[in-house]
């Protein structure tokens, strides 16, 4: 995925887990042809920094309704 697509709020797939992910922090510099993005994995409290070509961004209508998608936050109280 290409750095500069990254939005906050986005959500994205990491795909060395399999995990889905919500974008929390613009993208930092790594390296040249590499950025460091922070994420949030749904249902955790886990945050981590990811390299932009482990991320995958989810379709639109699996995005938030701000980004054009359908899905709904789900509480978890």
């Amino acid at each position: 995925m290409i750095a500069s697509n990254i939005e906050l709020g986005m959500r994205v797939r990491v795909l060395t887990n399999g995990m889905t992910a919500l974008v929390v922090g613009q993208p930092e510099y790594y390296r040249p042809r590499a950025s460091l993005i922070r994420i949030k994995y749904e249902n955790s409290t886990r945050f981590e920094y990811m390299i932009d070509n482990n991320l995958e961004l989810l379709p639109t209508e699996e995005q938030y309704p701000a980004y054009g998608g359908t899905h709904k936050r789900e509480d978890s109280f």
